[in-house]
């Protein structure tokens, strides 16, 4: 697998003061260590890129255990990706229908299917993980419903390429935490807290999914569980929101 040279990374163009920088990559290291402790580390998938893609389309705004289903439903029925490429868009609407937004997903996967075949022949995207990791994200991100979060999911997950993805359970623990701004959008953020780790893929994998798991686990949306979280020490929203004095 080709991956590109370690670039020195100028906080500036990541939007940090140089004075910020080291403080926050420190920072969002010792937040990978202690999340690594707390839900220990996680395997790189098994699944080939073109599963993987597939996977990551069917998650969006779904649960996992949904998600899943929706994917194991589909090799079930149709046996293939090229069973589910060229099946009746309906029939596979029918089959994700545990998923949300079904209607939506359904033809979106076939279409971007359609354009792998178009282009490639096949439906084998194994050929990303032997690229640079900008030449393999500029390639997925060309497909209309494949954004900056699903490009990385793949890349990282099945090509084991040091891209981070930023799903709403990192945005969201990131923020609290202070490891970026709250103005600063899920897209932004996949460089903002890029710029923040080595170019590692393990360690960006264990960023990744501690701080997925923190979000789904303890770290919700409307009540946060401060009291269930190893990271009361280093968080800004706590020492600010939670235990201002």
């Amino acid at each position: 697998m080709k991956q590109s040279p370690q670039r020195v990374r100028n906080p500036a163009d990541y939007g940090y003061p140089s004075t910020d920088v080291i403080a926050l990559s420190a920072k969002a290291l010792e937040v990978t260590a202690k999340l690594t402790e707390q839900f220990g580390e996680e395997p790189f998938s098994k699944k080939d890129p073109m599963s993987m893609l597939v996977d990551i389309l069917l998650s969006h705004r779904t649960r996992d255990e949904q998600t899943a289903a929706g994917y194991a439903n589909l090799i079930k029925r149709f046996g293939s990706w090229e069973g589910v490429r060229d099946a009746p868009t309906k029939e596979v609407e029918e089959t994700i229908a545990n998923v949300n937004f079904p209607e939506v997903k359904a033809p979106r996967i076939q279409a971007i299917m359609r354009q792998i075949t178009e282009e490639r022949g096949n439906l084998n995207l194994d050929f990303l993980c032997s690229l640079p990791v900008e030449e393999a994200a500029a390639w997925l991100n060309r497909f209309q419903g494949i954004g900056p979060k699903t490009t990385a999911c793949v890349l990282l997950f099945s090509c084991k390429m040091p891209i981070l993805p930023v799903d709403i359970h990192v945005h969201r623990t990131s923020i609290r935490i202070g490891l970026i701004g709250n103005k600063v959008t899920a897209d932004n953020a996949h460089t903002l807290l890029q710029a923040l780790l080595p170019n590692d893929a393990r360690t960006i994998y264990n960023f990744h999914k501690g701080l997925l798991r923190l979000g789904q686990r303890i770290c919700v949306y409307e009540r946060p569980r401060c009291n269930q979280c190893p990271l009361t020490k280093l968080c800004d929203y706590y020492r600010t929101v939670v235990k201002p004095n």
